[in-house]
């Protein structure tokens, strides 16, 4: 473990990230490229030592449909626009309603939360975490970062689902 960072960011490829389909190699890509990088990767982080010490897995998806009637380009919580991005969810002012994962001693086990965050949310969490100052719009006024809605287990007592 003492070769271990405290944090790592890991990111697929324009393949296993679930974007491209079909991929340029031939792959299906997709979901489908998407569930195999995530198959392969997630049991090994789980089982690592430093994880199931104190670890944190958060598995953030980017960007919802950008086309057809699931086609999604909303923010929310105050999202601010960038400076050189007028309309960053290409037709809106975000990238639509997208999930997170998130697998920690910290969270009980199959719950649900439906609270609006956004990336810079996540962010601010991260920062928080770390005692780091806020960075951008991750220091923006009002928002808000994960908080006992998403760490909703505490170590010393039994969290089960």
């Amino acid at each position: 473990m003492r070769t271990t960072p405290n944090y790592v960011f890991i990111t697929p490829n324009l393949c296993e990230d679930g974007h491209d389909a079909p991929c340029v190699d031939g792959r299906p890509g997709g979901l489908a490229s998407a569930d195999l990088f995530l198959q392969q990767w997630v049991p090994m982080i789980l089982a690592s030592r430093a994880f199931r010490r104190d670890g944190l897995l958060i598995v953030a998806f980017d960007e919802g449909e950008i086309s057809g009637s699931s086609a999604d380009s909303s923010a929310c919580c105050n999202e601010p626009t960038g400076p050189n991005t007028a309309s960053p969810g290409i037709f809106g002012p975000g990238g639509g309603r997208v999930g997170a994962v998130l697998i920690s001693k910290f969270i009980r086990p199959g719950s649900v939360n439906d609270t609006p965050y956004n990336h810079y949310s996540l962010l601010r969490s991260i920062e928080d975490l770390f005692r780091l100052s806020h960075l951008g719009y991750a220091g923006q006024p009002g928002l808000v970062a994960f908080g006992s809605d998403v760490y909703n287990c505490y170590p010393r007592r039994q969290c089960r689902s």
